[in-house]
C-alpha cells in the first residue's frame, strides 16, 4: 500500500485492550480511563481476520499494544493465531513488563520472539512516581525473565521526561551487563490536556549522554529502526539509540497504520482522524469492505504531524501508541 506521499505502508499496531496495571502520568490519568464495554473491544477472531486482510493488502509487520496487552486474557493465543497468517513477516509485542514474570515462557511457546518494554526510571522513587505504582521489582524480574527465555532483540523504551530522568547512567549502565537496547524516546505531548512542561528535545539530552561518552557506533541487527545504534564502550551486553519523534520526526519514512482496542483504524499517532472497522466485522465478517478501509486509511495519512502538544479525546494509552 501507498500513501499519497508515496509512502509505503506496511506495519500495523495493533492495542488488544485500553486497560492497563499502572498509571503512567504521561499516558493515563492516575483514575485511569472509562473501560470500554465488552461488546466495544474487538473479539480476537475479529483482529486475525483484519489482520489477515491488511496482509494481503501489503502489512508484513503487526506490533501487539495496549494499554498494557498481558492483562489481557490469552494473548498467547492470539499471537498463535497472528503467526499463522501466510505473508506476515514479524510480530512483536509492547509490554511494562511487570506481568512478564507469569506470561514470558508461554508467549515464547506461542513464537513470539521479539519484545519491547517500557521502562521509565531504574530508581524505585522515580519509577514508583512515574508510573503511580511500586512495581519496579516486578518489571526489573520480567526484563531478566525475557532475557532467560531467549528474546531477541529486547527494547527498552525509556520516555525521557524533564525533571524527572534525565540522568542516562542507569539505563547506560544496563546495557554494559545485559543484551538489550535501550531507546531514549522523547516525551510526545499527546491526549487529554497534554503538557510540555514535561519535554525535553533530543539535542539537549544528546548534550547530557556526551558525559558519558565517546560511544561506539553498533551496528542494528534487524537492520530496522529510525536511530544510530551505539555502545556505551567496546564489549558492552547491549546498545542505546535516541528517537525523537517530535523534535526531528520521522514522518519522511512513516509506515504505519493504527487499529485500537475498540475498532477504530488511525492514519497518524498525532491526527484524531479515525475509521471505524468494527461495521465490516459485524455481524458478519466482510472482508472487502474491511480491505476498503485499510485502504481509506492509508490514504487518509497526512504529510507530516504537527508539531504543537495536541488535545486528543483519547489519551496515549487508548490509542496504543
Amino acid at each position: 500500500m501507498k500513501d499519497p506521499f508515496g509512502r509505503t505502508i506496511d506495519y500495523l499496531r495493533l492495542s488488544v485492550t485500553d486497560r492497563c496495571n499502572l498509571r503512567c502520568f504521561y499516558c493515563m490519568p492516575e483514575e485511569g480511563v472509562l473501560p470500554l464495554s465488552h461488546s466495544d473491544v474487538l473479539r480476537y477472531e475479529e483482529m486475525a481476520i483484519v489482520v489477515e486482510q491488511a496482509v494481503q493488502e501489503g502489512i508484513r509487520n503487526v506490533r501487539l499494544t495496549g494499554g498494557e496487552p498481558l492483562v489481557r486474557k490469552g494473548v498467547p493465543e492470539l499471537i498463535q493465531q497472528l503467526l499463522g497468517i501466510d505473508g506476515l513477516q514479524d510480530l512483536s509485542l509492547t509490554t511494562n513488563a511487570v506481568l512478564l514474570p507469569l506470561y514470558a515462557q508461554s508467549l515464547w511457546q506461542a513464537g513470539l520472539r521479539r519484545i519491547n518494554i517500557g521502562l521509565p526510571s531504574l530508581d524505585r522513587q522515580v519509577y514508583t512516581r512515574l508510573t503511580r505504582h511500586d512495581a519496579l521489582d516486578q518489571a526489573l524480574a520480567g526484563l531478566e525473565k525475557a532475557v532467560e527465555v531467549g528474546f531477541s532483540p529486547i527494547k527498552i523504551n525509556a520516555v525521557i521526561l524533564r525533571e524527572w530522568n534525565e540522568d542516562p547512567l542507569p539505563f547506560l549502565e544496563l546495557t554494559q551487563r545485559l543484551p538489550v537496547e535501550v531507546r531514549f524516546i522523547e516525551y510526545m505531548p499527546i491526549g487529554p490536556a497534554p503538557s510540555s512542561r514535561y519535554f525535553l528535545p533530543a539535542g539537549e539530552f544528546r548534550r547530557k549522554l556526551e558525559v558519558y561518552g565517546p560511544f561506539q557506533a553498533a551496528d542494528r541487527p534487524d537492520g530496522l529502526g529510525p536511530a544510530q545504534l551505539y555502545r556505551r564502550r567496546p564489549g558492552a551486553a547491549g546498545r542505546f539509540a535516541v528517537i525523537a519523534p517530535v523534535s526531528e520526526h520521522f514522518c519522511r519514512d512513516c509506515n504505519r497504520l493504527r487499529l485500537t482496542a475498540d475498532g477504530h483504524l488511525r492514519p497518524c499517532l498525532f491526527s484524531d482522524g479515525e475509521f471505524d472497522i468494527k461495521p465490516a466485522l459485524r455481524p458478519i465478517p466482510n472482508r472487502e469492505a474491511i480491505r476498503a478501509l485499510l485502504r481509506q486509511a492509508v490514504a487518509a495519512k497526512p504529510a507530516c504531524m504537527p508539531q504543537t502538544a495536541r488535545d486528543f479525546s483519547r489519551g496515549m494509552s487508548q490509542i496504543g501508541g
